[in-house]
């Protein structure tokens, strides 16, 4: 069921469609192709900013945020980093911990 698709229509503004045939042409692409690549970056960057958002509020652990985010530890605490939140954990400081748990 994995490999099944499903049709999805949609009303889309001329702007948008500006964008979609952009990005088809840069991937060398049709506009189906476009759409699941803006799509899949999209998704992407929305769970970033999930990650860090409730990494900043305190609501989970930097290693739940990389996994929300779909990034290692470490690429994560570059993420928070460029957003200027400070991590009371370094990277050795978090391996240890996890050592200490297996």
């Amino acid at each position: 069921m994995k490999n099944e698709k499903i049709f999805l229509g949609a009303r889309i503004e001329p702007e948008i469609i500006d964008i979609v045939d952009n990005v088809a042409k840069d991937k060398g692409t049709d506009r189906t192709g476009a759409i699941k690549v803006l799509i899949s970056a999209g998704y992407k960057e929305l769970n970033l900013e999930k990650g860090i958002g409730l990494y900043k509020k305190g609501n989970i652990s930097i290693d739940k945020a990389a996994k929300i985010s779909g990034l290692s530890v470490s690429e994560m605490m570059d993420e928070i980093a460029k957003e200027g939140i400070k991590s009371d954990e370094s990277i050795e400081e978090y391996i240890e911990g996890v050592k200490n748990l297996m």
